[in-house]
Order: C-alpha cells, then structure tokens, then sequence
C-alpha cells in the first residue's frame, strides 16, 4: 500500500512538474542589451513551412551562435551583449520540429536560408554541445560561408564508450533531477552533479550563471521530446571523416570537467 502510494505521489508530482516547465518556458528570461532592454527578435521563415525566432544585433563582421539541443537563442544570454558590442551577432532558435526523413544536414541547411534571409553571405560560426557539431557540418557543407569556427564543448559522433559506466548511467538521472525535482533541490543536485563531474561541469565562480541556464532556459524549458529528437540526427552520423576538409580558422573550446564530449 506505501508503495502504491509513493507511486501515485511521484506519478502525481512528475505531472505537475512538466505542466510547470512548460509555463517556465513561456517565461524564459529575455536576453538583455547594455541598456537593460531586450534584444528585438525576429522571425524567420525555413523550408518546409516553419520558422524560428532570431536575435539579429550589433554591427559588424557577422558572428553565428548556435545553441544546443535545447535549441534556445537564450544559450547565449550572457555572452551575446558582449559580441554585440563589436559584431553583427545572429543568433536562432533551433527548429522544433523535425520533419519526418530529414537528416543531420536538416539544421545546417537551415543555418544557411538564417544567413541568407539576413543578408550575411559570410560568418563566423559559433556552435556549443549539439550547436557545435551543426557548425563542423556547416563548415564541411558550405566551406565559402565560414570565415571561422569556434566549436564549444562539442562533439563530433555521440558516444559515450569513453564516459565510463558509472556517469553513463548517472546522466540520465542528474538530467532527471534538473527537470522535475523543485527548483531548491534542483540547483543543490546541479552544484553536485557538477562536483561529482556527471552534469552541468562547472566549479568555476560563474558555475551559477550555468545552473541558472540549466533551470530557466535550457532542458528543464524544453520537452525531452524536442531536444532527443534533435540528438537524434546526430546519433546516425560521424562527423570525424569529413573534418579534415576544413581549413578554416578554428578554435575548440572544451571544459576539463566535462567528461561527456569531444569525442574526435
């Protein structure tokens, strides 16, 4: 009878929490100019009859940032003022849907009609986890597009053959904990996973600024659903092959705690 009971309470909880993810995404924080105001975002249409929201700001040598699996031009809240300051900086939504048959090269594909409804025929291309292997794909695909790459904490095939055991199997858990535990315990586990190098992989003092993006803006606003399936793409791919075509300026950018990319 406990058991039963614990496990209408979980069952109970789980759905809470997911309706209230949904309303957090609906209120993610906005990413603000030097002025304190929010960037204005535009939409821009895609083939295939969707479009993405983009952040188009700042003058200059145009600067490409591509988030995540999570997909949310908010990745790059705190870095993309600062660009701005000196660049033209780009920055997308992934799209949410991915249309049935599509492959990886769906996202690059898109990244170039971005560009191009911008009017940017060149760009320096920026790509974190999931945005970064997007962005060695791009290089290979429209090698005259690229003026740099700057690939962040990224990977090249999914794999976690060189993890080990017991973090593969933790993932799955401190991902778990970050979208529907309540928001205290979450971040306390965010601070843990990332002290035990499983998850988040911060101990720098901007570490809060990470868990902050993990709670408001990241996986916990975005339906598993939507970013595994982006995961997905990439897991029927290996990009190692093709990366010696690339010769454009390019720096890799990878934390020394994080243990589940950057497999080249």
């Amino acid at each position: 009878m406990i058991w039963l009971l614990a496990a209408a309470l979980a069952a109970a909880w789980s759905l809470y929490r997911v309706r209230a993810n949904r309303r957090l995404a609906a209120r993610r924080p906005p990413v603000l100019d030097d002025a304190g105001r929010p960037y204005p975002v535009v939409e821009v249409a895609l083939s295939g009859g969707t479009s993405v929201p983009v952040i188009d700001a700042g003058a200059g040598a145009a600067v490409l940032l591509i988030p995540g699996a999570d997909g949310v031009r908010q990745t790059w809240r705190h870095q993309l003022p600062a660009l701005a300051r000196r660049y033209r900086v780009i920055a997308p939504d992934l799209r949410s849907v991915v249309p049935p048959g599509a492959t990886f090269d769906r996202f690059c594909r898109d990244a170039g009609e971005i560009l191009a409804a911008r009017g940017v025929e060149r760009a320096v291309v920026v790509g974190q986890s999931l945005g970064g292997a997007i962005a060695m794909r791009f290089a290979v695909l429209y090698p005259g597009r690229v003026r740099g790459l700057a690939i962040v904490n990224s990977l090249a095939r999914v794999s976690y053959a060189h993890v080990g055991l017991n973090r593969t199997l933790l993932v799955p858990v401190a991902m778990a904990t970050t979208r529907y535990l309540p928001t205290f315990l979450a971040r306390w586990f965010g601070r843990l996973w990332s002290r035990l190098e499983v998850w988040v992989f911060d101990a720098s003092p901007g570490a809060g600024r990470v868990i902050d993006y993990v709670l408001w803006t990241g996986p916990r606003t975005v339906p598993p659903r939507v970013s595994a399936a982006r995961v997905r793409l990439l897991r029927r791919e290996d990009l190692r092959p093709e990366l010696p075509r690339v010769d454009t300026p390019t720096i890799v950018v990878k934390g020394p705690r994080d243990h589940a990319t950057g497999t080249y």
